[in-house]
């Protein structure tokens, strides 16, 4: 009898969790992306012609590049950085030497993603700008506490 019951209440638990995992993967709450690739997201909202539409995959592309080699590279000095932990001989000098490619690095990246929607406004008639420039307000201000668009 008690191992029934054990047995109810641990399948009951499971449907529960089941359910509150189904909710949370199909909810789409404000701070949800869209589904499917970023770019697709501006090239919807802006109502891009077939002509904007490649100039921005091109510029996504470009984007996309460089954004993975700076990944990328910091990944590897990071590495680099943490693996000197245990050893004896790597100096307060190339740790301190590594964070500053480190944040060399780090503001190429966020100069990257500037130019990127600088140039992307650039291929925008005056009213998909100004809807550029609220999408990237909104992004900037729902994300504000952690990543950035």
């Amino acid at each position: 009898m008690k191992k029934n019951l054990l047995l109810g209440l641990l399948l009951l638990f499971l449907v529960v969790m089941n359910g509150i995992l189904l909710f949370m993967l199909f909810q789409q709450g404000p701070d949800r992306r869209p589904p499917g690739p970023p770019g697709d997201f501006i090239v919807k909202e802006l109502g891009f012609d077939v002509n904007q539409m490649e100039q921005f995959r091109e510029l996504s592309d470009g984007h996309m590049r460089a954004m993975r080699s700076i990944d990328e590279q910091t990944r590897r000095l990071k590495d680099n950085l943490f693996d000197g932990i245990g050893n004896q001989q790597f100096t307060e000098e190339q740790a301190d030497s590594i964070t500053s490619i480190i944040a060399q690095l780090s503001k190429e990246k966020e100069l990257n993603v500037f130019n990127h929607f600088k140039a992307v406004g650039k291929i925008c008639t005056p009213q998909q700008k100004a809807k550029l420039d609220m999408i990237i307000s909104q992004a900037l201000h729902r994300h504000g506490k952690g990543r950035r668009p």
